[in-house]
């Protein structure tokens, strides 16, 4: 997987066919060529980031690197770099010189030869030491090749020889592959250990060996051999390679230098809040409980860049969801008047202690991405103080205008009951939330800041190369749960369902009946779930077997439905499946919250009372009906269902978009600056 971002000789897919941008017209616009039809094309940036998500949009590599060995093996780290003596660096840029002179020249011998020439005698004192003999044309055509085949890298104008240093006791060949290993495996964010970037090296010494005669045998490293190779690099570069620039920066700071963002997506922040609101049920109006908010804040700009509204508790599926609403462009908010153009990679994410914060999930999608995670010290929340102020304004600004809202005291509270008063459903709050921080705290000036965090975000996001993943797909596996499993003729077996496809049917039939794959699955779904491919590392998304079953079923809902199922089945009632249990779980819901309706003490007495008269008579239950009989009443159920709803004890509940209008209303008027 790589990463792409709007630039001048960007490659991507559109539609399957492959094209590369040629020109930025301005900041939303951008000209595109069809690689093979050379025809020219205008797409506007927020076309662009639709078709992004829509998957059409996939972006490639600026140059195939594996189509190209030899520009594969030029081209260094800058981390390598840094270990060439300014002596080769020197030459390096003196090469460097006669391509960018003669870049716009055919590359023939008798074209060039009398042009390096000129170049060669024009050059100062200083230079024709490190080069006192004039290059040859066919030397200079290949310096210029080398260079454009490493995406005008000037360390492809390194000779080979200048990254070997005091090697007498490796031979260059297994020297070669360990720079290659070190560079994919052990510099990268994926930060692989010491000992899996040797088992590399030493397979790859394996397959060499097979090739070469019983003279010519290379033999393999010691894990000192190449730990002692690894701690000649820079310790800085190394380790920013591994972690980020930002942690880098963190680590080898001077006394008294602190984390900075002095630009959008370089560091960010996220918590968890259970909101001081009730919820009522969209189709009951019973009050359901305090949804949990996740919340991810740019620190240099103050804007929002993601968030997750669930009754589920912090864990790691809140932090998946709020990850890729972060990440992902924003643009199906039917409600809000202003853009929210908040997307792209940050490049340090703070965090708390929490247990959800310590899990492979995030590992694996920080891993994938770049993402630094730097955690705060136990105790200590002011290390990420502006995550917190936001949440107290949230709660001040917005909470309290919405009915249904609760209190840190008995005092503050006095006679208002919460969940008497509890109006607005989930699916609202979710509305209101984004219509609040898109159109009034992004447009609101932060005392902070001295200007608007849309004001501020427009003023620096030029600056910085906002990095998307190669598709949105890639998001959508990126932020799950990595996992191996064996795949037959049945599918995939995970927690108790069976996934299967054509495509994994065609997979199997290159590579096995049954073959070991990695798969990739998310708690939100377990409607289906990606599968690697083994060779060509793309993913593949699977769909249950059972699909009608598991579609739009989040893993504790699947995880209860099971618990139900065994439940039955160790009462030696009769054998049900999945979907019979997820039926009568929801028949059961329904009914319990009927009859479990909020009640005054009198008319609890009088349940009781009733209870005790009737012991010996049969019982019925006037419950709300179930989902079955619903279906079989149809529209005759529903005016009953209103009466008993809308008694005097029970008075009706607002509609949620009159809730919502008279929540903008009040929120217009708001004029305050927001705190830090």
């Amino acid at each position: 997987m790589g990463i792409g971002l709007f630039k001048v000789g960007q490659r991507f897919d559109l539609d399957g066919k492959r094209q590369h941008i040629t020109r930025l017209l301005d900041k939303e616009r951008i000209e595109f060529e069809d690689t093979q039809s050379a025809r020219r094309q205008e797409l506007t940036l927020t076309e662009a980031l639709e078709l992004y998500k829509s998957g059409n949009f996939v972006f490639r590599p600026i140059i195939d690197i594996e189509a190209d060995k030899r520009a594969r093996s030029r081209v260094m780290s800058n981390t390598l770099l840094a270990s060439v003596p300014p002596l080769l660096r020197d030459l390096a840029k003196l090469r460097l010189h006669f391509v960018t002179k003669l870049a716009h020249f055919p590359t023939t011998r008798a074209r060039l030869t009398p042009l390096v020439q000129a170049l060669w005698e024009k050059l100062k004192p200083a230079d024709r030491m490190l080069m006192p003999e004039c290059p040859h044309a066919s030397s200079v055509a290949r310096w210029m090749k080398q260079y454009r085949d490493a995406e005008n890298n000037i360390v492809a104008l390194l000779d080979q020889h200048a990254l070997k240093g005091h090697r007498d006791r490796i031979p260059q060949k297994v020297l070669d592959l360990m720079e290659d290993c070190v560079r994919d495996g052990y510099l990268t964010p994926h930060r692989r250990n010491i000992t899996s970037v040797l088992s590399d090296i030493n397979g790859l010494i394996d397959d060499t060996n097979l090739m070469l005669t019983p003279s010519e045998q290379l033999s393999p490293i010691s894990y000192e051999q190449l730990r002692k190779y690894i701690s000649k690099l820079p310790a800085y570069e190394v380790y920013a390679a591994r972690y980020g620039e930002q942690a880098a920066d963190m680590k080898f700071r001077n006394t008294g230098k602190g984390a900075s963002a002095a630009l959008p997506l370089q560091r960010a922040e996220m918590d968890h809040c259970r909101l001081d609101l009730f919820v009522v049920d969209m189709e009951t109006g019973l009050p359901l409980g305090r949804p949990w908010l996740t919340v991810i804040i740019d620190a240099c700009t103050r804007m929002i860049l993601g968030f997750s509204l669930s009754f589920d508790a912090p864990s790691s599926l809140t932090v998946m969801r709020a990850l890729r609403h972060a990440v992902l462009p924003k643009t199906e908010l039917d409600d809000v008047t202003q853009p929210w153009p908040t997307w792209g990679i940050m490049r340090t994410l703070v965090v708390d202690n929490g247990v959800e914060f310590h899990g492979a999930s995030l590992d694996y999608a920080a891993g994938q991405f770049g993402i630094t995670i730097q955690t705060c010290p136990r105790r200590q929340p002011w290390f990420k103080g502006r995550i917190e102020r936001f949440f107290r304004t949230l709660q001040t600004d917005l909470i309290s205008l919405i009915p249904g809202r609760t209190f840190s005291s008995i005092i503050e509270r006095g006679d208002y009951d919460s969940s008497k008063h509890a109006a607005i459903t989930l699916e609202t709050l979710n509305r209101v939330i984004n219509l609040w921080i898109a159109d009034i705290y992004h447009q609101s000036t932060h005392s902070s800041i001295r200007q608007t965090p849309a004001q501020k975000w427009e003023s620096l996001i030029d600056k910085v190369d906002r990095h998307l993943p190669d598709s949105a797909q890639w998001v959508d596996a990126a932020f799950g749960k990595p996992e191996t499993r064996v795949a037959g003729h049945e599918g995939i077996l995970k927690d108790s369902l069976y996934y299967n496809c054509a495509e994994l049917g065609v997979m199997r039939q290159q590579l096995g009946e049954r073959i070991t794959v990695d798969i990739i699955t998310n708690d939100e779904d377990v409607g289906y779930l990606y599968v690697v491919h083994p060779e060509t590392g793309d993913y593949i998304k699977v769909p249950a077997i059972d699909e009608d079953y598991a579609s739009g079923l989040t893993r504790w809902q699947h995880t209860k439905c099971k618990e139900y199922a065994r439940y039955l089945s160790e009462k030696g009632e009769d054998r049900v499946s999945l979907r019979d249990a997820k039926l009568k779980i929801v028949e059961m819901i329904e009914e319990d919250m009927v009859v479990n309706r909020r009640k005054s003490r009198a008319a609890q007495g009088r349940a009781r009372t009733m209870r005790k008269q009737n012991d010996s008579k049969p019982t019925t239950t006037s419950a709300r009906p179930t989902s079955s009989a619903k279906r079989k009443s149809g529209a005759a159920a529903r005016p009953a269902e209103q009466n008993a709803t809308h008694s005097p004890r029970n008075p009706p509940v607002a509609r949620d978009d009159d809730l919502l209008d008279l929540t903008v209303t009040v929120a217009v008027p708001y004029t305050q600056d927001v705190a830090a």
